[in-house]
């Protein structure tokens, strides 16, 4: 039973499933465009897509790169991907601080690859609790219990050690506050 919750909890903590599901959610509830919500779903296509390429190709080993020393491709990619979206919607204030502050959290990932394999799940699972704070502090917090059973998943399927998954909560719950701090 652990471990079928344990994976669930991945599943929907993936960044690829709960990062385009909080921003087309707080979009639609800010009353606001669609259009960064769009684009955030295709970026995380596109990703996905390379993700699966690269599988293909044997340079990722699974669609959450686990293995450290793969990661480095994969941070070119997402980094890559995420400059172009803030490219898209530089005209949109709050889409291009919330593609800065992923932007920072993934570099800050990779930057810190070489020593330790930081936990992306829990890093964007408590980044969106942010985005949902934009929108509503209550919101936000609703969401923390979900992060830190995605953190929790992620030491239990042996993804990720403890330390590894603490470094994803500190850069997510940075990212978080400074997206709530600039009003998303």
């Amino acid at each position: 039973m652990g471990q079928r919750l344990a994976r669930s909890l991945s599943v929907v903590g993936h960044p690829f499933m709960l990062l385009p599901a909080s921003v087309g959610a707080v979009s639609v509830l800010r009353g606001g465009t669609p259009r960064a919500a769009a684009a955030l779903t295709f970026l995380f296509l596109a990703v996905s897509v390379g993700v699966l390429v690269g599988i293909e190709s044997a340079r990722f080993n699974d669609f959450d790169v686990s293995e450290r020393q793969r990661r480095p491709g994969f941070y070119v990619l997402v980094i890559g991907a995420t400059l172009a979206l803030a490219v898209w919607l530089r005209n949109e204030a709050g889409a291009l601080r919330a593609c800065a502050i992923a932007g920072v959290i993934l570099g800050a990932c990779g930057l810190l690859n070489r020593w330790s394999k930081a936990s992306l799940h829990t890093a964007f699972a408590l980044y969106a609790a942010g985005l949902w704070g934009t929108w509503s502090v209550g919101a936000g917090l609703a969401l923390v219990p979900l992060a830190a059973s995605v953190a929790w998943s992620r030491v239990h399927l042996g993804r990720h050690s403890s330390s590894e998954v603490c470094i994803g909560a500190a850069l997510g719950l940075v990212g978080g506050a400074c997206l709530m701090s600039f009003g998303g």
